[in-house]
Order: C-alpha cells, then sequence, then structure tokens
C-alpha cells in the first residue's frame, strides 16, 4: 500500500488507443445498468494535508486514512493521531465516507511485519481483542468502516484472515463496511495468505493493490503497476469475487532508480520536476499506460499520473468492477470520474 521499505527501506488519441488496449483480452460483466464506480482515496495521516481533499472533491466517494496499526504481540492497536481524525472530520465535512486504514507496519523495521501478521491472525483471541478495539474506536468517532491492509503476510493463516473481516464486518454492523487490501501478484494468492474466495464472502470490498510492481529497493527500473501485469494480478479476482465488490487499487505517484545509491519515491508533480530540471523527455508508454524517463544524470523515473489514472479508471469501468482505489491523495494528480 505504501512506500515505506527505504532505507530497508495528441491527449484524446492517446486515451482512445490507452482505452482499446484496456478493453482488449477483458471479458466484461453482461449487459446491464452500469454500477455506480466508488472512487476511494487514500490519505496518510501526519503527511496529507485536508487541502489535498479539495483537490479531488468532484471524484471522491469514500477516504481511507492510514492512521493506525496493529502493535507487536498481535492484540493492541496504536492511538488514532489527531491528523487522523482531522482528515476524517474534513471528509464528512464534504460529504465523502471515511474508513480507518489498519496495517502491521512496523516503524523500527521499516516496512510490514510478517511477525505481527502471525501474531494477529494465529491467535482467535487476539482477534477478538483487535476486533472490539476497532469497533470501539469506530463507534467513537464515527468512522464509516475500516479498510484491512495487512501486508507481506506468511501463508500460514488466510483462514485468521478471513475469520478477522468477518468477525470485524458482523463487529461494525449495518451502514458500517469492511475493504481487505490484496498485494497483487501473478503467482498464488494463497502464497501471500489470502483466501481470495473466502475474502470475497466476508469483505464488502476486495481492494486489489495493483501497485509496486517495480520499486527502486527490490527490483530494477520498470513501470510501477503495468497493464499487462494489471491484468494478469486480477483475473483470480474476477474469477471468484462479486465484481461489485471488486476495487482496483490505482498508483499516484513514482519511483527513481538512480545510476548509483538508493532510489525514493516521488509524488506525479514531483516526478515532471525533476524531468523539466533535467531537461530530459518523459515518454509515454503505450503498453504499461505509464510514463517514464532517463535523466542527464543516468536516473530512471518511472510515474503514474493523471493519464494512467483515466486509463485504468476506464479499465475498471469495462470490467463493471464497483471502485477505484488511490494510493495517494499526499502524492497523486487530482482525482476525476
Amino acid at each position: 500500500m505504501k512506500f515505506r521499505r527505504t532505507p530497508r527501506l495528441a491527449l484524446l488519441v492517446s486515451l482512445t488507443g490507452a482505452i482499446g488496449l484496456l478493453v482488449s483480452g477483458c471479458t466484461a460483466t453482461p449487459a446491464s445498468a452500469a454500477p455506480t464506480m466508488q472512487v476511494v482515496g487514500y490519505a496518510e495521516a501526519g503527511s496529507t494535508p485536508t487541502s489535498r481533499l479539495d483537490a479531488s472533491k468532484t471524484a471522491l466517494t469514500t477516504v481511507g486514512v492510514d492512521g493506525i496499526n496493529v502493535e507487536r504481540g498481535g492484540a493492541s492497536l496504536s492511538a488514532v493521531s489527531p491528523e487522523a481524525l482531522a482528515l476524517l472530520k474534513a471528509a464528512h465535512a464534504r460529504h465523502e465516507k471515511a474508513e480507518l486504514l489498519v496495517g502491521n507496519f512496523d516503524a523500527d523495521l521499516g516496512d510490514f511485519s510478517p511477525a505481527i501478521g502471525d501474531a494477529l491472525l494465529g491467535s482467535p483471541t487476539n482477534i477478538d481483542s483487535v476486533v472490539a478495539l476497532l469497533a470501539a474506536e469506530v463507534q467513537k468517532h464515527g468512522w464509516d468502516g475500516v479498510t484491512i491492509d495487512l501486508e507481506s503476510l506468511s501463508s500460514k493463516y488466510p483462514t485468521g484472515l478471513t475469520s478477522l473481516v468477518s468477525k470485524l464486518n458482523s463487529a461494525l454492523g449495518a451502514g458500517k463496511s469492511v475493504s481487505i487490501c490484496l498485494m497483487a501478484t501473478t503467482g498464488r494468492y494463497s502464497d501471500l495468505g489470502y483466501d481470495v474466495r473466502g475474502l470475497g464472502r466476508a469483505a464488502d470490498h476486495v481492494v486489489l493493490m495493483a501497485y509496486d510492481q517495480h520499486g527502486p529497493t527490490w527490483t530494477k527500473a520498470g513501470p510501477v503497476g503495468g497493464l499487462p501485469w494489471l491484468k494478469k494480478t486480477m483475473a483470480p479476482l474476477v474469477r471468484t469475487v462479486p465484481a461489485a465488490r471488486i476495487h482496483l487499487g490505482i498508483a499516484g505517484y513514482g519511483y527513481t532508480w538512480p545510476a548509483k545509491g538508493d532510489g525514493t519515491q516521488v509524488s506525479d508533480g514531483a516526478a515532471r520536476a525533476l524531468v523539466k530540471r533535467a531537461k530530459a523527455k518523459a515518454v509515454w508508454s503505450t503498453t504499461q499506460l505509464e510514463w517514464h524517463a532517463t535523466l542527464s544524470n543516468g536516473t530512471v523515473v518511472w510515474w503514474s499520473d493523471a493519464k494512467s489514472y483515466r486509463a485504468r479508471l476506464a479499465y475498471a469501468k469495462q470490467l463493471r468492477i464497483g471502485g477505484v482505489a488511490v494510493w495517494s491523495l499526499g502524492l497523486s494528480d487530482p482525482l476525476t470520474r
């Protein structure tokens, strides 16, 4: 969901061609009234000012506020920050829903923690404890639901994750939603600890995080979430999860790969600024539907911006899935419908 691994850590023509590429190879749901397309924007508490919600207000239906984590031991949660509550208030002031995003990020590790995931999902007692704490937080502050973002899980406890989602949905009750985020893979989702069919029944929304295909600390330079890869990662979901429950996760950021040293994550605006300062040329990949450039110092940049978003939004509409979800409002270009 987030780049936290460093330090371990002629428009119409182009868009029409992009949409054509998206449609090919996709099987759409039989003709019927098109469902309402949900647009979720994720916001990181402490680094996403509430003003960033304004830029996308014509599109947003939900703001996912990244503001809480499961703590070591798997039975407790970190405190919800004032910044997270400010984002909640701002979303509601704009008549948008706000879901609290809970993860297994470990600040000391600088990454998502498999150990925290195992401690939580391997213990029914810990699952019950975290469900009760989340339900209390939702009730106390008026969140519209919870997004579960547990990443880098072992394959040991897929039933534990499904149980967590199911119990939380029951605890929150009617009118509240539970979303589950899945790391994208072209392999078996079970190897990542996900029972896709079970999660599709237990959750209101299954969010495929179709990004981080490439990144500066784990692969050579390449698209953040290229279209061919995206289609492969989506295929198991559309076969097993009701289409209305699927949300396509879209990157609204980029990465740099310098000739020497570690690269970093950059916002869409920062990626364009790097290219402009270097007097380099940004190239649109008609295959990947992302931008890339090589700077004079050898740094390679790939990024997924508003044009990439529109192409993927078109893909989501062709699949007739429930919505899209963008990481993140603090990095991306403004969102549209």
